[in-house]
């Protein structure tokens, strides 16, 4: 498997083995130091960070909903899409009493440990190292924003949204599929509170995803002009 950016990173800073580096990496079910000390640093560090990148990038745009966004790129849904796509349960250390294939749908979890490595970098380079960090991994992330007038996709916006008004994000089901194998359709609800919010279809699950999405914020616009 090739070797992900954070993996990379920690090699070619020569990070990888230093104490702060493995205390951010290990889960408290390892009975040793653990992850939670830097996670709450690595908050703070990258709330500053993702803080002073849309101060600069968006001048024009009001703090309402700069808050939005900034609320969005530091949820544990983003966080944890980091941590997937850098496979950063490789990297972690774990208790006996705890298996590796739990972790992979715990977004907390995972979420927390990308905090706490940030809060790592931060101690062990220096906060103009670990922006430069962030913003690599923060990378399609920041390119979608500056790219699109919505900010995203309908998904990210749904996000936003909801994160503006209740603090907590939506969850997606696949309630059925139709068609053969290769020529499927699929159908998602898109979940808020227990409620469904949204319905969508399509022929892959993330457009299906969108769809339910997009339908989700106009019935949140519309019930907010009523």
């Amino acid at each position: 498997m090739n070797k992900k950016y954070i993996e990379r990173y920690l090699e070619k800073s020569k990070l990888t083995g230093k104490k702060e580096v493995a205390e951010a990496l290990t889960h408290k079910s390892a009975d040793t130091r653990h992850y939670e000390r830097l996670e709450f640093l690595g908050d703070a560090v990258l709330g500053l960070v993702i803080s002073d990148f849309l101060y600069r990038e968006f001048d024009e745009v009001e703090v309402g909903k700069i808050s939005r966004i900034k609320s969005y790129l530091v949820s544990k849904e983003v966080l944890y899409k980091i941590g997937k796509d850098n496979n950063i349960i490789k990297l972690m250390k774990i208790g006996t009493a705890l298996r590796k294939k739990e972790l992979k749908t715990n977004k907390k979890i995972i979420s927390d440990i990308i905090e706490s490595l940030i809060g790592a970098v931060y101690l062990l380079k220096g906060y103009r190292k670990v922006a430069d960090f962030i913003q690599e991994l923060y990378e399609k992330h920041f390119s979608a924003i500056k790219s699109k007038k919505d900010f995203g996709d309908y998904k990210s916006g749904l996000q936003i949204k909801l994160l503006s008004l209740y603090n907590i994000l939506p969850e997606y089901s696949v309630t059925r599929t139709e068609g053969k194998e290769h020529k499927k359709t699929f159908y998602v609800d898109v979940i808020l509170k227990n409620k469904i919010i949204g319905k969508g279809k399509g022929k892959t699950i993330k457009d299906a995803q969108q769809q339910a999405a997009k339908k989700a914020v106009k019935k949140i616009i519309r019930e907010a002009k009523n």
